[in-house]
């Protein structure tokens, strides 16, 4: 339109100009001669040259029109182009957007309003208000409005506000005053954003950052570089050490921490199954003292599965660590005492169960050992005499016991009861408790020897030992003890009463087992009180063949091994 009407004023002034020359022509042909027409001549030609000046002039104006028109039409295309990508954003935009005018009236609210809070516009300016300032979720904010349009700046702040279903959520509200050319406020634009979940975020970050930054834990943060990135507080409280000291002195990467706590699969661990992984090591700490820690390290990824962070999480233990030593210590101390008093199955059944369970058994073999005469022995004897002479002898009785796998059962008095093939059941226990029988009388006949080289009178014991059924076990509720009993544990008290000083007697049930291993004297049928005439044997050593050179008490190889085919 501009561009045609230019060439409309051009063609019209150039018709101008060529009749103008015509004109003149025509006059110079009628009127040569005059002088009048000389001096028409030459106004005429001031006229034609101030009017061709004028007409250039108004083409320059023209053009510099035109350029200016094709400016205003691009600058005003661009601001269509921005107001529509404005328009978009005010709709489609989560945002709130509230529009008011100078007064604080609002007129206008985008479809993000209506998604955040629930409210038409009407419905809103029902409920709450119509000006900005009435209907604010902030106490009071029209002084701080006033402030922020003095200082020409926006207005931030965060509040608590309900929307139309009862939920409540967290707003961050900025007030945008538009000023117009003369420094006047001619609008307000409210942008309202929620920030509940952010909120939520940067309270758990807080705590996060309270509990970091002063737990006693040792806390370190490798980045998705797998390089230390921080450490807290309680770190070097730990280790003594800076992140800095740390670093020179135990390396950067994620792979040297590994490498330090003796863990080089524990990347590929925390990768492959992503999620935290808990192990207890030993660290020096910067004074050079050894300790115990408890480690926890959890991989930390993004919506991708990339790494983001290793955290590691540590805890000094080196005092539970001793306590638990002490307690191991002391348990080991309270098992062998256990074991001292209770055959090693019992005790564990006790352990495990709070009680433990009276066995029968079909076949053991029960040695009973007395000292002859003791009582008058003991006439003579100071207690602490008497109890360091039976300490001597019992305990190298127990010596004998615990070597051919017989369970003792207890002294009493100077008495000594045990019994082969309990508590765990085997073949070869009649040949075990002979042997022992054996090994006791050699003992007394040793330390007869030293007694009377000392001029202390000779102590002799009794031996007898019965092959047969028993009950076994553990009763009551205190001071508990292992116990044997049944016929086989009275039979073997009669065969101890029956038998010669310095001698193994033993019942014929258990002279049928043994017989062919031991040279055995018969001693016909006893009587034994309450029970009758007994088959009774003297056993006077192990069969030469079978015996460690020839002395009749140790078994030789071939003899063990025959037991353990048993």
């Amino acid at each position: 339109m501009i561009v045609s009407f230019n060439i409309w004023i051009l063609i019209f002034v150039g018709l101008l100009l060529i009749a103008s020359f015509g004109f003149i022509v025509f006059l110079l042909k009628g009127f040569k001669k005059n002088a009048k027409f000389r001096e028409l001549l030459v106004n005429t030609r001031k006229d034609y040259k101030s009017l061709k000046n004028d007409l250039l002039e108004e083409s320059k104006n023209v053009e510099r029109h035109q350029e200016e028109l094709l400016a205003q039409t691009e600058h005003l295309q661009l601001l269509n182009v921005e107001l529509e990508r404005l328009s978009l954003v005010a709709s489609e935009t989560d945002t709130a957007v509230t529009i008011a005018d100078h007064e604080g009236m609002i007129f206008w609210v985008n479809e993000g309003f209506v998604k955040q809070f629930g409210y038409s516009l009407t419905e809103y300016i029902s409920k709450f208000g119509t000006d900005v300032f009435a209907i604010s979720r902030h106490a009071n904010n029209k002084p701080m409005v006033e402030e922020a349009i003095r200082n020409k700046r926006s207005l931030n702040y965060s509040s608590r506000v309900q929307t139309k279903s009862g939920q409540n959520i967290w707003i961050k509200t900025t007030i945008n005053p538009i000023y117009d050319e003369y420094g006047n406020v001619k609008q307000f634009i409210v942008l309202e954003t929620d920030i509940s979940e952010l909120k939520s975020m940067n309270d758990k970050l807080k705590k996060l950052s309270l509990v970091a930054s002063k737990t006693s834990n040792a806390v370190m943060i490798y980045n998705s570089d797998e390089e230390l990135d921080w450490v807290n507080e309680g770190f070097y409280n730990m280790y003594g050490y800076s992140k800095e000291e740390y670093i020179a002195n135990f390396g950067n990467e994620f792979s040297d921490f590994s490498n330090l706590n003796n863990k080089k699969t524990l990347q590929e661990k925390l990768i492959s199954e992503k999620k935290s992984v808990s192990f207890i090591g030993r660290f020096t700490d910067a004074i050079g003292l050894e300790r115990w820690k408890q480690i926890i390290v959890t991989p930390v990824f993004d919506e991708k599965n990339a790494l983001q962070n290793y955290i590691v999480v540590e805890s000094d233990i080196t005092r539970i660590k001793e306590v638990e030593a002490g307690i191991l210590e002391e348990k080991a101390k309270v098992d062998q005492l256990l074991l001292n008093i209770l055959p090693e199955e019992t005790a564990e059944e006790l352990k495990s169960k709070g009680k433990a369970t009276p066995r029968f058994y079909r076949s053991a073999s029960v040695l009973f050992a007395d000292i002859q005469d003791f009582t008058k022995l003991a006439e003579n004897l100071t207690p602490e005499e008497l109890v360091h002479d039976l300490q001597s002898y019992f305990s190298r009785f127990d010596d004998a016991v615990s070597k051919y796998f017989v369970e003792k059962i207890k002294t009493m008095g100077d008495a000594f009861l045990c019994v082969g093939g309990i508590p765990m059941k085997n073949k070869s226990h009649p040949f075990d408790t002979v042997l022992v029988g054996l090994e006791l009388q050699r003992i007394i006949k040793e330390l007869a020897r030293e007694r009377v080289e000392t001029g202390v009178k000779a102590w002799n014991l009794r031996i007898g030992i019965h092959t047969g059924p028993i009950v076994a076990g553990v009763v009551g509720k205190q001071k508990m003890t292992y116990d044997i009993w049944g016929d086989s544990v009275n039979i073997s008290k009669r065969i101890e009463s029956a038998c010669v000083p310095g001698m193994v007697n033993v019942s014929g049930s258990t002279y049928e087992i043994i017989k062919d291993y031991f040279e055995c004297e018969h001693r016909g049928k006893i009587l034994a009180k309450n029970k009758g005439q007994l088959d009774m044997y003297f056993v006077h050593k192990l069969k030469p063949e079978f015996s460690e050179k020839g002395d009749g008490i140790v078994p030789n190889h071939y003899f063990q091994e025959m037991l353990a085919r048993l």
